[in-house]
């Protein structure tokens, strides 16, 4: 299957995925099949970035629609039960088919009017936010810009306020314990109760700062601190302080050696304590960098770069015909069965955003490898599935105990197949 095969192949599968309201995270009849805005904030992103190597009009209209949905779907209340908050983007989303969520003792919550709305996701604020703005910086469609401008607004005071919970320039998420109905113990894009657990079995104590997080946040503030700065300075020099300090303590708090290199703890807990679990998360600071006068900038000191490069493809998280793990093979909590998550795992959008955050910092050689690694899996099974695991008898597709399978028409997927082959 040659990457043109690969490129159509992935152009027809979010072409499938179309809604009137954007893009399904996944097939309708899928596990996923209706609208997160992690996956739709990554989808756009990654259709935005092949878009510039090979025109996609047809894609770039939807990618509009699917971004003013989740504009339109954005807290605007204070809503305990479902974690809505006022300039929060939506989590999950769905108008039908959520009678799964209302099992068992905490059934999620459901509003008045028959939807289910769940906004407990501490990363789909700032990859909207970010996805925002590289549509409009791609488009230059200014009548766009003014509809979701205050939007915006609110989504970066949610940032400012309402994710940085204890006032120490990081965001973080909890789940509180007077909260009724159920929701997700994890907020991060690894949301499966299993991908943070420690060594010793406990959940971390809440507040939980992921370090991708910082990054992602860290990234919408200098774009929309950079656009503010013409357009309303004290609002831009506010977010600006913040990115400047988030940084700095980024940099104290979420670095340790590992294997002799530097590389980025999992989180921090409540007690600001790091969670050193190895996964391949810290190599999403590489994602989200921040390009002004040719120079590239990430939340990560320039210095311990290589390093993280370094580790990156170290035998217990890169295997050369699968591409990068979830979590490293030597870490407590790996799990090599296929009932694993994402702890160990192999996701293409996960190695599809590594591949572009080492060619944002000059690694082309270990981006081209990284990229080989990821073509394979999907060639082998035909499809941009959603994740896949590795063991002795090769490929193997994921089942969870309880006989869910992944699917196998993931948008987030498709978008960074598309990215991976634009350009060949």
């Amino acid at each position: 299957m040659d990457k043109q095969h690969l490129f159509q192949l992935a152009y027809k599968c979010l072409l499938d995925l179309v809604t009137e309201e954007g893009i399904n995270a996944s097939g309708r009849e899928e596990a996923f099949g209706c609208t997160f805005g992690r996956d739709s904030a990554i989808t756009v992103l990654k259709v935005l970035k092949a878009h510039r190597k090979k025109p996609l009009p047809l894609l770039l209209e939807i990618s509009k629609k699917t971004l003013l949905d989740l504009v339109s779907l954005q807290g605007k209340e204070f809503n305990l039960e479902s974690g809505e908050e006022p300039g929060k983007i939506i989590h999950e989303f769905r108008k039908n088919r959520y009678e799964h969520l209302l099992k068992g003792n905490k059934p999620w919550f459901v509003y008045p009017d028959g939807l289910l709305r769940n906004y407990d996701s501490i990363d789909s604020t700032p990859l909207t936010l970010i996805a925002l703005y590289k549509y409009w910086q791609t488009t230059e469609d200014n009548e766009f810009l003014m509809t979701v401008l205050p939007s915006v607004e609110t989504g970066l005071n949610w940032i400012l306020k309402f994710g940085d919970v204890d006032n120490d320039f990081l965001v973080e998420y909890s789940l509180p314990k007077s909260r009724k109905y159920g929701g997700l113990t994890v907020h991060s894009w690894t949301d499966s109760h299993q991908s943070i657990i420690k060594p010793n079995g406990k959940f971390p104590r809440y507040p939980i700062a992921p370090i991708e997080v910082q990054a992602f946040s860290w990234l919408a503030l200098k774009y929309w601190g950079q656009f503010y700065s013409f357009h309303s300075p004290t609002f831009a020099q506010k977010i600006l302080d913040f990115a400047d300090k988030m940084k700095k303590i980024f940099n104290a708090k979420f670095i340790f050696q590992n294997q002799g290199l530097y590389y980025g703890v999992q989180a921090l807990d409540g007690k600001k304590k790091q969670l050193t679990t190895i996964t391949a998360n810290p190599l999403l600071t590489l994602w989200a960098s921040f390009q002004e006068d040719k120079q590239t900038e990430s939340i990560l000191d320039q210095k311990l770069i290589d390093d993280f490069v370094k580790r990156a493809f170290q035998d217990d998280l890169f295997v050369t015909d699968a591409g990068i793990r979830t979590m490293s093979s030597t870490s407590p909590t790996f799990n090599p069965n296929r009932d694993s998550y994402h702890n160990g795992s192999f996701w293409p959008m996960l190695n599809g955003l590594i591949v572009e955050g080492l060619e944002n910092f000059g690694y082309f050689d270990e981006a081209q490898r990284l990229k080989e690694a990821s073509l394979l899996p999907i060639i082998h099974f035909g499809c941009p599935i959603e994740l896949y695991i590795k063991d002795q008898t090769g490929f193997v597709e994921y089942l969870s105990p309880y006989g869910q399978t992944g699917c196998r028409h993931q948008a987030w997927s498709a978008a960074s197949l598309m990215d991976m082959t634009a350009g060949d």
